[in-house]
C-alpha cells in the first residue's frame, strides 16, 4: 500500500508541473499575439487606412474565417 506522504508529494509534483506549463502557455500565447501584430504591421492591412481594416475585419466577422477564406480561395 503507498504510504500517504508520497502520494501527497506526488500531488504536489504534479501541480507543479501543471503550473509550469501554464505558465509556459501563457507566454507562448503572448508570443503569437506579438507575431500576429507584427504580420499585420507588415501586410497589406498594415498599410491600409485604420477605417478599411476596422471595415474589413466587421466584413469578416459576418462572413465567419471559414467562408472568408473559402471565397478568397475562389477569386
Amino acid at each position: 500500500m503507498a504510504r500517504k506522504g508520497s502520494l501527497e508529494a506526488e500531488r504536489q509534483a504534479i501541480a507543479k508541473e501543471r503550473s509550469a506549463l501554464e505558465a509556459r502557455e501563457a507566454k507562448l500565447r503572448e508570443s503569437e499575439q506579438v507575431a500576429m501584430a507584427e504580420l499585420l504591421r507588415k501586410s497589406a492591412l498594415g498599410k491600409a487606412p485604420f477605417e478599411r481594416v476596422e471595415a474589413f475585419f466587421a466584413a469578416l466577422g459576418k462572413l465567419g474565417l471559414d467562408e472568408a477564406e473559402k471565397r478568397l480561395r475562389a477569386s
